[in-house]
């Protein structure tokens, strides 16, 4: 039995494709991917995925952003958001990404998720509850709703996913590798808030636009 899979240092959308220009700095150890047990079968944690390990060897806590597909209005009911992580499909929290690690910002509920089958999701809100919002915009799920919202995963990255990990039939245990230094193509990786970007640009990690 595969307790993990790694695939190639690629994000698929229609043909795989480098992500990593370079890695020059992986932590030691590595470690094992948080409620991995919980993922559906064939759920893929792309590479380039921000995470947090605690110590080698340790525990790997995915963190997961979420890119509107196109422009949302007051009038809209419906919200199209594009990322790795299934929603809850019964309904949960979600808020823009705040302007900086930590910050609080608006939760909103969403009653219902449907998972596309093309790695985006389909959100039921209230009309005008997300207000207006331009295609492009970072979600992330929010711990509650109202004005004093965090990061329903609040960990600070310290590293990007070295390579896809994809759930199979029969795996209980996933692990992955953590890049801290490196290169990688911004455009071909999960959307980053701009503060996140920042910070693991701090951490040693250099984004650059991919050809």
């Amino acid at each position: 039995m595969s307790f993990n899979t790694y695939g190639q240092k690629t994000k698929t959308a229609g043909a795989p494709v480098q992500v990593w220009a370079e890695v020059s700095g992986v932590k030691t150890g590595g470690g094992t991917i948080a409620d991995f047990e919980d993922l559906p079968v064939g759920f893929v944690i792309p590479a380039g995925t921000p995470v947090y390990l605690d110590k080698a060897g340790g525990n790997l806590t995915p963190i997961y952003f979420y890119e509107l597909v196109e422009t949302l209005t007051a009038l809209d009911t419906k919200a199209v958001l594009y990322g790795a992580a299934p929603l809850n499909a019964d309904g949960g929290f979600i808020m823009v990404a705040p302007s900086t690690i930590g910050g609080t910002g608006t939760g909103v509920a969403y009653s219902a998720a449907v998972d596309n089958g093309d790695g985006t999701h389909t959100i039921t809100i209230v009309a005008g509850a997300l207000g207006t919002a331009a295609a492009g915009t970072i979600y992330a799920e929010a711990s509650e709703a109202g004005a004093s919202a965090v990061l329903a995963e609040a960990s600070v990255p310290n590293g990007l996913l070295w390579n896809d990990i994809v759930k199979e039939e029969g795996d209980a245990v996933g692990t992955g590798a953590v890049v801290d230094k490196g290169r990688i193509y911004a455009d071909r990786i999960p959307a980053l808030p701009a503060a996140y970007e920042k910070h693991l640009e701090y951490v040693g990690i250099n984004f650059e636009k991919g050809v």
